[in-house]
């Protein structure tokens, strides 16, 4: 089965899906950064007194961070998936 052509409204489709997904993968990069930051690195540096104890007060900034992160991967996530259906237009078999 060959593939039919693509025109230019599903051409943008495709554009909006692919910055969908270059948008989950650098949310979830946030996110696990900003987990490591305040979950690992500052209590591990605390601990040792290579940071003062008054450093453990930003660590729920870092959750918040995270969390608002992982949010948004999910809302551009659930985008992806609506915005999946364009494939559909000129590959009906695109899970193969």
């Amino acid at each position: 089965m060959e593939p039919s052509a693509i025109g230019s409204a599903q051409w943008r489709e495709i554009g909006d899906l692919l910055t969908s997904l270059w948008v989950v993968v650098l949310l979830i990069v946030v996110f696990a950064a900003n987990i490591i930051i305040g979950h690992n690195l500052i209590p591990s540096l605390v601990a040792t007194s290579h940071l003062p104890r008054s450093v453990q007060k930003t660590r729920p900034v870092f959750y918040a961070l995270a969390i608002l992160a992982f949010a948004l991967a999910m809302f551009f996530m659930s985008r992806v998936v609506d915005l999946s259906g364009v494939l559909r237009d000129f590959w009906p078999d695109y899970w193969i």
